[in-house]
């Protein structure tokens, strides 16, 4: 039977049942509209099921009716104050997320109903976060899925626009978890220029209420409303009321000088712009922390610009190559040589590669001599400077040993050594797995190798290896699962 069935390419009898057994959507409508109900009557007891059942059913009959039942769900909820335990947060977040979609399903067809209740879901989100032991997860999600779903329904509701302002600005005074700032772009087009005065005359007001507030402590609330403010200003795209936001002492520090400057010049003011970037120029300590490092670069990017739009070439030159000397950065290379003449740039990036193989630090220099690439000047920068690899840096290591390994076997070699000597000697144990492959790696480069000059050949560097760790069995059993031998 079944022979037959492959040999006509009709499915043994058995695949068919299975595939008739599958839940999916074709085969539950197989079992006909009155098995399901029964079914679905007998699964109501449940009351997400029920209230699910319930919701359809209004949504299939009465607009109105589906409004009023979500209304009268979500004052339930609004009415409680009690903790919600962790046991039941997955269960909560369905509920809420099944109203939060009926919303948007309400709002095909009475968007003015749907705008409102969206915003009462939204009137929930601080004080439904407050009762729980922390803001993110799956309830907070269901509170930014309906933000996020507000500009769309707004469109469509075209409300009055003083009355959404007053809305929004009432979201954003009970914004404890500071979820609502995109609400306000979200917004903007239903707003109209109406709205939007309204809203930021609102804001403006409770700013100042908040102005007797110590200088000296970080106003949450307030750096809220300003956050709405510039989001406003943006909109309009009035450059000057975005810095108004800003202290003067705030608007001397790079970042901030930099967020203003790119406005300005994108206004077509690029003279204020410079002198912006000018008042908030970098101090000349230059730090390396992560946030201290993109701050420096976010000014200099803006300040690059501005130069080039007043016309000071020369000088924004100057600066580019400045900075990769500093940096190794290839986005300044590249635009150096960009803004050179014809025929200036291949001298110019022979002496940037000059500049890379004397670079202070070893994996700088080396990261920037695969990505740009020279891979012949890589491997001599590894085999000269041998003793500076980090072998701590697995994600360098691995990108630049692959790049080398075919044409430049004992450089790639030397990189892997590095990393696995380093796996080793601080027992990284994380790192076992990824240091017997390099171990293996290497052994197979090694039949690439002519001669190792100063270094130890493969088999030497394992029986180092094997002096100084044979005690790690971790690395060993790794080695063993890959059918080699320690």
């Amino acid at each position: 039977m079944a022979r037959k069935a492959a040999a006509t390419g009709e499915k043994p009898a058995k695949a068919r049942k299975g595939s008739k057994t599958t839940l999916s959507e074709a085969n539950l409508a197989d079992l006909g509209p009155e098995r399901l109900a029964a079914i679905l009557l007998d699964l109501s007891s449940d009351s997400h099921v029920k209230r699910v059942l319930r919701l359809e059913l209004f949504a299939e009959s009465s607009a109105e009716g589906l409004a009023q039942e979500i209304a009268k769900r979500l004052a339930t909820i609004g009415k409680s104050s009690s903790r919600i335990h962790w046991r039941k947060r997955a269960a909560f977040a369905k509920d809420l997320d099944l109203h939060r979609r009926m919303i948007e399903r309400l709002a095909e067809d009475e968007p003015t109903v749907a705008l409102d209740l969206m915003l009462d879901l939204l009137d929930l989100a601080t004080p439904t976060l407050d009762r729980l032991s922390q803001a993110e997860g799956p309830i907070g999600d269901v509170f930014l899925a309906a933000r996020d779903a507000i500009g769309a329904i707004a469109a469509k509701a075209m409300p009055d626009p003083l009355a959404l302002a007053e809305r929004v600005a009432k979201l954003l005074r009970r914004d404890d978890y500071a979820q609502f700032g995109p609400l306000v772009n979200a917004v903007t087009p239903a707003l109209g220029a109406r709205g939007q005065a309204r809203l930021r005359e609102t804001l403006e007001k409770m700013l100042a209420a908040r102005s007797t507030r110590s200088a000296h402590l970080f106003d949450a609330q307030g750096a809220i409303y300003k956050d709405a403010l510039r989001r406003l200003a943006d909109a309009s795209g009035d450059v000057d009321a975005f810095e108004a936001t800003f202290s003067p002492e705030l608007r001397r520090t790079p970042l901030v000088s930099a967020e203003i400057a790119r406005r300005l010049l994108a206004a077509g003011r690029a003279e204020d712009a410079l002198a912006t970037l000018q008042a908030g120029a970098p101090g000349e300590q230059r730090g390396r922390h992560q946030s201290a490092v993109e701050e420096r670069v976010a000014w200099e990017d803006a300040m690059l610009e501005a130069l080039e739009a007043t016309g000071h070439h020369d000088e924004a030159q100057k600066r580019r190559w400045a900075d990769f000397e500093a940096t190794l950065s290839i986005a300044r290379l590249r635009a150096y040589l960009k803004g050179l003449p014809d025929f200036d740039d291949v001298e110019a990036e022979d002496q940037a590669k000059a500049v890379a193989r004397r670079f202070p630090r070893f994996d700088t220099a080396l990261a920037f001599l695969v990505s740009w690439p020279d891979l012949p000047a890589a491997a001599r920068l590894v085999l000269s400077r041998s003793g500076e690899i980090n072998g701590s840096d697995d994600t360098l290591i691995v990108e630049a040993a692959r790049r080398l390994e075919g044409s430049h076997p004992l450089a790639a070699t030397l990189l892997l050594r590095a990393s696995i000597q380093y796996v080793l000697t601080y027992g990284v144990a994380a790192r076992y797995a990824e240091a017997a492959r390099q171990l293996l790696e290497a052994e197979s480069l090694s039949a690439m190798i002519g001669g190792y000059g100063e270094y130890p050949d493969h088999a030497a560097f394992v029986t180092d290896l094997r002096a100084l760790h044979s005690r790690k069995q971790g690395f060993r059993a790794e080695l063993e699962a890959l059918g080699a031998t320690f």
